[in-house]
């Protein structure tokens, strides 16, 4: 498993940015935020590639209680994520969850931990280091 570590702050021409975003596509903050200043997301576009940005959804603004996307949703994204990762070996797919601090759309690193850990992650996707740890594990109990 390929990993990185610290912010992702620029980006090669091969590479693009795995944020977390909201079904609007209202890139107000976090990841999402980075992605439509840096990488190209695009306002209104909640899901897929964007720019050197790719989103998947994992919050829904509208209600007002978080966690607000079923993990059975975000699993269905994260696979298809990983299938076009493994059809464009060619791109280095930067996914933006870290292994410690808060996300914004209620879950804990090692819930979004367990959702990465789906599937096995084709080798082009790259996670921060101390992610990749617990995506690791979780595949590892999987298993």
């Amino acid at each position: 498993m390929k990993t990185y570590s610290g912010n992702i702050t620029y980006l090669k021409e091969n590479q693009i940015f795995v944020f977390g975003s909201n079904p609007k596509g209202i890139h107000g903050a976090g990841s999402a935020l980075i992605a439509l200043k840096k990488f190209g997301a695009k306002y209104g576009q909640g899901y897929g590639l964007q720019g050197r940005s790719y989103a998947v959804a994992t919050k829904d603004l509208s209600k007002n209680i978080h966690p607000s996307i079923s993990k059975e949703e975000i699993i269905r994204q994260i696979r298809t994520l990983y299938s076009a990762a493994a059809i464009t070996p060619e791109f280095e797919y930067f996914i933006a969850y870290r292994g410690n601090g808060k996300n914004l759309n209620g879950y804990t690193a090692q819930e979004m931990a367990e959702m990465f850990a789906c599937a096995q992650a084709p080798e082009n996707i790259i996670f921060e280091d101390v992610f990749a740890k617990l995506v690791q594990k979780e595949t590892a109990d999987v298993a």
